[in-house]
């Protein structure tokens, strides 16, 4: 059968859709299956196989009552294998805004009333749903939503341009290799939810070991934080979809009457004071999340492969503590006390350490310096190693502008190397530190670190 191309449209996710109209003046659009495979390879035509095999087996469900859209054919077109779908005007209308990188809130808050009606459906279909993903979601216009047929999109997702992040949308339990569950859908609603209305995912994208580990063991930040706009009941809906635990998370019942809720009060918005707090407050609170990444992955690094004998450690943990005489008194300066930080970090003594510096003020620094100072007795043990564990280089230490009488403020810039395996980890940091009176005494009150650089060079 012949086929005549009447106009094309691209997506917002790059995804085409063609209006072709055949012999008998009858419209369709056909959809490119936009592969990241030849279709010579082997792999290729079994793919076809299987989609065919979907394709003779279509839902069983009223189309136009549920919006989920099923493909009628494949069909090889202008060099592109397409699949065929029944002409729709509203998905042909709105094909452009599918795969937005941000929805209106109200858009979003629609959208989640549909992916709840989808859930009822996945108990009583056979749909090989695997959850949701912002882009198998059609917007239709007036606040009608539709989805692709999940059983193509699982299919093809692995071979598909531009699909990458969908594994990124799966929640904890199905990462650590769990079966899907209802609850496990309701995550990937919340998820979805998140990143329609801020364009972002919560979790850091550079390298897939670090998405991976975000997903297992963070919280991922309050939507308002990207998106100040976004009201309470939505983000707060939101983040309960995205509770780790399943049994935290609503069940599909009580999520659709909050959203529903949240429409009708139009909770989709912040009220003024509210988006005022959040983004007066967001790129603090990222920049923290940001460090908190940085320190995780940073003292993973450090983390020495051998075993070492508990004896050893708790031998070497008293010996850095041992013979220590404070030194600071009342008539200390400022500088001396975070010269005098800087010296107890250089030395890896923890005692020399802890005395500038406030209770509860820069345990990482601890926690460092012991770990340091364990491996370098263990290694020094076994392998006779005689070389520095840990080195400051070109230390600088300024005063601020916005330093005070009351609260002198220092930055610190140096290049940090830790020994790990038989080479130096090296970055380079600037640290931010406030100064307090304490019993009379300076001490270290706030300390905050920046890594402005990383990389790596031969120890030995």
């Amino acid at each position: 059968m012949g086929f005549i191309l009447l106009k094309t449209k691209k997506a917002a996710d790059d995804s085409q859709l063609f209006l072709v109209r055949d012999e008998q003046g009858e419209k369709y659009l056909f959809e490119p299956l936009n592969l990241s495979l030849s279709s010579k390879e082997n792999m290729f035509i079994d793919l076809l196989r299987e989609l065919r095999k979907i394709i003779r087996n279509p839902l069983e469900l009223d189309q136009n009552e549920t919006k989920i859209f099923c493909y009628h054919g494949i069909e090889k077109f202008q060099q592109e294998t397409c699949l065929v779908l029944a002409y729709n005007q509203q998905l042909w209308d709105h094909w452009e805004e599918k795969g937005l990188q941000i929805y209106s809130l109200q858009e979003v808050a629609e959208v989640g009333v549909f992916m709840t009606e989808i859930l009822d459906l996945v108990k009583e279909t056979e749909l090989g749903f695997e959850g949701f993903f912002p882009g198998d979601l059609l917007p239709l216009g007036a606040g009608a939503w539709g989805i692709l047929d999940p059983r193509v999109q699982k299919l093809l997702s692995p071979y598909r341009v531009g699909e990458e992040l969908r594994e990124f949308y799966f929640p904890p339990e199905i990462i650590a290799g769990s079966s899907w569950s209802q609850k496990s859908f309701v995550y990937t609603l919340g998820l979805t939810l998140y990143s329609m209305s801020t364009g972002i995912l919560p979790f850091p994208l550079e390298k897939k070991r670090e998405t991976i580990t975000a997903i297992l063991k963070e919280e991922p930040l309050d939507p308002r934080y990207y998106q100040p706009k976004i009201g309470a009941g939505l983000a707060i809906l939101i983040q309960d979809c995205l509770k780790k635990k399943p049994d935290s998370r609503p069940d599909e019942g009580g999520l659709k009457q909050e959203i529903k809720r949240i429409i009708e009060e139009q909770d989709y918005f912040a009220q003024p004071e509210e988006e005022v707090k959040f983004k007066n407050e967001a790129e603090t609170v990222q920049e923290k999340v940001k460090k908190k990444r940085q320190l995780y992955w940073w003292w993973q690094k450090l983390k020495w492969p051998i075993l070492v004998s508990p004896v050893l450690i708790i031998l070497a943990i008293l010996l850095s503590r041992g013979g220590y005489e404070e030194q600071i008194t009342p008539e200390t300066k400022p500088l001396e006390v975070v010269n005098q930080f800087y010296e107890g970090f250089k030395n890896l003594n923890t005692m020399q350490m802890e005395e500038p510096l406030a209770k509860g003020v820069g345990k990482e620094y601890i926690n460092m310096a012991t770990f340091m100072h364990v491996t370098s007795k263990t290694r020094q043990a076994y392998e006779h190693l005689n070389i520095p564990f840990l080195k400051i280089d070109d230390l600088e230490i300024r005063e601020n502008e916005d330093s005070t009488e009351e609260n002198p403020s220092f930055t610190g810039e140096y290049i940090l190397k830790m020994l790990t395996g038989d080479e130096y980890q090296v970055q380079s940091r600037r640290d931010r530190l406030v100064l307090k009176r304490i019993k009379n005494k300076w001490r270290i009150g706030e300390l905050e670190t920046e890594i402005l650089s990383e990389s790596s060079e031969p120890a030995l």
